[in-house]
């Protein structure tokens, strides 16, 4: 099989120029705890502040469309519908992960295997199959890869650098007959990098097992955001400082140290007696803008935005109440994926 490496595609850092970006519309109520409406209408928002940067593609059964363009509309958006039933929302982790050309001039899908999380959940098969319906709707040339592989647990720098777990890829509830050679040489030749980055934990109680998007996110080649526990009795705080001397011990293609900036988690966010997973590293980058997950904490959402915005200047932060959408277990990276524009 040639790979998207060997063809010469890598795979680009968010910041990069976005044709679009894709997400799911909520279908099964008995997800949300008692707060589906909410959910709903805090996507309506989420999708129609996207747009203000960029196109926003949604895969939703036709049934729905009707009512989701007027809600979008009414909330000063715009949206383009895909007629797809998805199990679940989560598009970063079972949508196409989008590499392109060296020169700029084509993006193409690359499709792994999704068993959600390592078969946590059962209903899986839709949204196992949406790479493929998304390649087959938009014409796009698609690589299949028999591994399982989350979005939401590679970050690229777009210089041939990935951020990833041990918690997660090195899980055996993914892929039991692979060691971290094995993985390194499929993620490399997938996705058209050079390096992985291992850290070790993700956040406690994560169903994800430890995604790297809330735990460290690239801000440039050679900076990253990672997250900071400060209270020393949270189960978090020595996982997030091993993974911080992880980091210190990191380089960049040219051999320098990484610049890292912490970033603070948000206070405890719980829901009927549980904590929730919840990190302001979820953040969503679009052309011009970030959005990012706030938790009703005044000092810390405003906190968060401010070091998030040094990080990405010249691009406006939005925030966005997720504590509902925090109930299931992500917030707006983990509901997104993006697709990189070419020339």
């Amino acid at each position: 099989m040639t790979t998207s490496k060997a063809l010469g595609y890598r795979f680009p850092a968010e910041w990069e120029p976005q044709e679009a970006v894709w997400f799911a519309w909520p279908l099964r109520e008995e997800l949300w705890g008692g707060r589906y409406t909410a959910v709903r209408e805090q996507m309506v928002r989420l999708y129609a502040i996207a747009s203000r940067f960029q196109v926003v593609r949604v895969l939703c059964p036709a049934e729905h469309h009707r009512e989701l363009q007027e809600a979008v509309k009414a909330a000063g958006g715009a949206v383009e519908l895909f007629d797809y039933r998805t199990d679940d929302v989560w598009c970063r982790d079972f949508c196409p992960i989008s590499l392109i050309s060296e020169d700029g001039s084509e993006s193409v899908l690359t499709d792994w295997r999704y068993n959600a999380w390592g078969g946590k959940f059962p209903d899986q098969q839709r949204d196992n199959g949406a790479a493929a319906w998304i390649a087959a709707a938009t014409g796009k040339r698609r690589f299949v890869y028999d591994m399982i592989l989350e979005g939401g647990a590679v970050e690229s720098n777009g210089a041939g650098q990935l951020l990833t777990t041990e918690s997660v890829l090195l899980n055996p509830n993914r892929n039991p007959e692979m060691d971290r050679a094995a993985i390194e040489a499929n993620l490399i030749a997938g996705l058209g990098i050079d390096e992985v980055l291992w850290l070790k934990d993700g956040l406690d109680g994560d169903d994800t097992d430890g995604h790297i998007d809330n735990l460290a996110r690239f801000f440039s080649p050679d900076g990253i955001l990672l997250a900071e526990a400060r209270n020393t009795e949270d189960p978090d705080y020595e996982p997030l400082l091993e993974n911080a001397r992880r980091i210190q011990n990191f380089r960049t293609k040219s051999g320098d140290p990484f610049a890292s900036v912490q970033l603070p988690l948000p206070d405890p966010v719980r829901y009927d007696g549980r904590r929730l997973t919840a990190s302001y590293l979820n953040f969503l980058v679009l052309n011009g803008g970030v959005i990012v997950p706030n938790f009703a904490q005044a000092r810390n959402d405003a906190e968060a935005m401010e070091i998030i915005g040094d990080c990405f200047p010249g691009r406006e932060i939005v925030g966005l109440d997720c504590r509902d959408i925090a109930i299931e277990g992500g917030a707006i990276h983990c509901l997104s994926q993006n697709q990189p524009a070419v020339d």
